[in-house]
């Protein structure tokens, strides 16, 4: 069976000539939905006659119901291609003369428009009536016969007539619940009644809108601010105080607060360049581990006592030391050890070596702690030269001695001040550097410089000054409890410091401005949750208020949100 596809926009002498253009004499035509084809049920009547003068078959595929309907009107077989058969989705009507199946073997529930003009040239002959069997099909396949009879005109032509005046008017037989287009335009009928439910609906959804608006905007959103202006009173205050660490709470009486010393020690190695220049001699140093696997006994050792490594060279301690004892452990011995300081025996660069694993103590040789007593060095030995050298001169080490002492004395009290507690105050002149070591190495490195060694002890006498503030805050009460600095100012002058008492005296000059004591997370925290109305009398319950303000968005926020983040505090 040849399959023709039709475009939307071909007219129904077009559609016939290429259906009669074609040798096959069963066509399935394929109508798409919107064709201009499907305007009016004429076409469908045409393309049967003209098909039927042909002698051709011809079957409408389409998934326009519409166009399915037509085409059953008008005798023509229809199809729809997502549903099986060649029933579509949607309603058709089968007309039967009474006497049963005249339409060339179509099936009942497939009836063709042929056969009622056929039925109705005999109902003009032998005046035989012809029932009209219309039958809806929903989608879940239940099917619903529905019956009407009605008499036919005489003549083809007024049954023609009659059979599509039929079809617009009683469109409800073929569409459930849908409107058949008009057969002049293809637009469907309006529905009245659809248009007011329309706007039942729209109101409805207007007044939900606004109810979530007026309901959800303070609920999620709504925020206040409240504005608090309290009376202001300035206040101005000198007096001279003691800070002694003697006392331990503050004396009012005698403008006594207690005091705190702080000591603390640094030292320091800085390196110099040597601008001078000699024929030295110097031994190499280093640093060895002596051990004990003799005894558990303690083993004295003299300064300069020999240690000799595998190849000869011998080092002797710079200063004497004492090994301890092993330890005994289930029979075994545990070796302890001691490092000590090493010097070469002879100067130049031939004693300057690496990791030495075992040196052995010549002094013992011969009796049987020989093998008990050792060393090792474990890095390296170094500093052995013969030959001319960079050397200080006596200019370069007096610069050097001033270098160190001035670091002591400037960076080191301003590192030591980051120590101190952070409401402390230390005040210019309540502080000391003593320099207690000033040590000059003038042996040279490699790259012919000397060190300087230096050792400094630095003392501070500090208060606590808010526990300053806190008596000056009572001075400016003068007995009215509940107030607070909304601002103060404090200058110190005259510092005098008796370290070795730990004591220090000072005159205070304060400015500051005093107000009624208040809370902001205190407040906000008290009014969370209530009504606006509440909150106002508690604004005008505050102590000290000359002016308060409640600023709510949205303007018909009835409560303070129970949202700390939505509720502002400022305090002018």
């Amino acid at each position: 069976m040849k399959k023709i596809v039709i475009e939307k926009n071909e007219s129904v002498a077009e559609v016939i000539d290429r259906i009669l253009n074609e040798p096959d004499g069963e066509i399935t035509l394929v109508i798409p939905k919107g064709s201009a084809l499907g305007k009016t049920m004429r076409n469908f009547h045409l393309l049967k006659r003209e098909i039927e003068d042909a002698g051709r078959t011809l079957i409408v595929e389409s998934v326009d119901e519409n166009i399915l309907a037509f085409a059953k009107e008008s005798g023509i077989e229809g199809s729809h291609p997502l549903w099986s058969g060649s029933q579509s989705r949607g309603g058709f009507s089968d007309i039967l003369p009474e006497g049963g199946d005249e339409d060339g073997g179509l099936p009942a529930d497939r009836k063709s428009l042929s056969a009622k003009k056929s039925s109705a040239k005999k109902g003009r002959k032998g005046e035989q009536s012809v029932k009209i069997m219309v039958r809806e099909e929903e989608e879940i396949g239940e099917e619903n016969e529905q019956w009407d009879s009605r008499k036919e005109k005489d003549g083809a032509a007024v049954v023609e007539e009659a059979e599509e005046r039929d079809f617009y008017s009683n469109e409800n037989r073929f569409f459930k619940e849908t409107s058949v287009p008009d057969a002049r335009d293809g637009e469907p009928e309006p529905r009245s009644g659809g248009i007011a439910k329309k706007i039942v609906g729209c109101v409805i959804l207007g007044v939900l809108v606004l109810a979530a608006v007026f309901w959800g905007v303070p609920h999620f959103l709504g925020s206040v601010k409240v504005t608090l202006d309290f009376q202001k009173v300035p206040w101005e205050y000198k007096h001279v105080f003691i800070a002694d660490k003697s006392v331990g709470t503050v004396d009012a009486v005698n403008d006594i607060i207690p005091a705190q010393v702080f000591v603390s020690n640094k030292n320091i190695t800085q390196l110099f360049p040597a601008t001078g220049k000699a024929n030295v001699s110097q031994k190499a140093k280093g640093i060895i581990t002596i051990y004990n696997a003799y005894s558990s006994a303690p083993q004295p050792l003299v300064a300069t006592t020999r240690f000799a490594t595998p190849d000869g060279k011998i080092f002797r301690l710079a200063n004497g030391v004492t090994v301890p004892g092993a330890q005994v452990m289930d029979g075994q011995i545990v070796p302890s050890s001691i490092d000590a300081t090493i010097v070469a025996d002879q100067a130049g660069a031939a004693y300057n070596i690496g990791s030495v694993t075992k040196l052995t103590i010549p002094g013992l040789q011969g009796t049987a702690k020989y093998s008990g007593f050792y060393g090792s060095i474990a890095s390296s030995t170094s500093g052995g030269f013969v030959g001319s050298k960079a050397v200080p001169t006596a200019g370069d080490i007096a610069a050097a001695k001033a270098k160190v002492t001035d670091i002591l004395q400037s960076v080191f009290p301003s590192g030591a001040q980051a120590n101190y507690p952070s409401n402390f105050k230390i005040l210019g002149g309540a502080t000391s550097t003593e320099i207690t070591k000033l040590n000059v190495n003038t042996s040279t490195d490699q790259n012919g410089n000397f060190s300087v060694f230096g050792e400094a002890v630095f003392q501070a006498i500090g208060f606590d000054e808010s526990a300053l503030k806190a008596f000056l805050l009572t001075q400016a009460e003068n007995g009215n409890a509940s107030s607070a600095f909304s601002a103060l100012n404090i200058n110190y002058s005259g510092t005098e410091a008796d370290f070795i008492n730990g004591k220090v005296s000072f005159s205070l000059d304060a400015q500051g401005t005093i107000e009624a004591a208040f809370s902001s997370d205190d407040f906000k925290n008290s009014i969370l949750g209530k009504s606006i109305a509440d909150a106002r009398g508690s604004i005008a319950a505050l102590p000290g208020l000359v002016n308060g303000t409640v600023s709510a968005w949205p303007s018909w926020l009835s409560n303070i949100p129970s949202d700390p983040n939505k509720v502002q505090i400022i305090e002018n």
